[in-house]
């Protein structure tokens, strides 16, 4: 009895990522295509991190290349990684927008711009005390002076 479900359970593994890497991938088409704007920014292959605190004393830190679609009042970041678990994709909600072309929020708190590198701060919704940091390294002054123009319009 064992060996049968054992047998099974390699191949259903390797199965289930690669049907989750193609979900991820289409769903990453759809968002682009819906809530792409006449002015909206696209950045591809961004090195940077997630530093997710966990509470006292404990951080997670992952290591990423992004892609980014920056709108008006949103800003989609789509993680690419080497990890078995594709993960979803971090909707960035500028505090003072409207939430029209949104999806799955987290409210952006704070920016902060380094010589080559912006940190973006959010809050998940049901926890305050818990804080996620996006890191985007590496950048370009051409990116950088996109995000200061964000920065600069307080829209965030």
């Amino acid at each position: 009895m064992f060996d049968s479900i054992f047998s099974y359970f390699i191949p259903a593994t390797i199965l289930s990522l690669i049907i989750s890497v193609i979900y991820f991938f289409f769903e990453k088409r759809k968002i682009i295509e819906t809530y792409t704007e006449s002015n909206s920014k696209h950045l591809k292959n961004i090195s940077g991190l997630i530093i997710l605190n966990d509470g006292f004393l404990s951080k997670k830190i992952l290591s990423f290349n992004f892609d980014l679609l920056i709108n008006d009042n949103t800003i989609f970041i789509f993680p690419k990684s080497f990890y078995f678990i594709p993960i979803r994709k971090i909707n960035l909600n500028f505090s003072n927008s409207s939430k029209k072309l949104t999806r799955s929020t987290l409210l952006l708190r704070e920016m902060i711009m380094n010589n080559h590198s912006v940190d973006l701060v959010s809050y998940p919704n049901y926890l305050h005390s818990k804080g996620h940091i996006i890191r985007l390294q590496n950048l370009t002054n051409e990116q950088i002076s996109i995000f200061e123009e964000i920065k600069k319009n307080k829209i965030y």
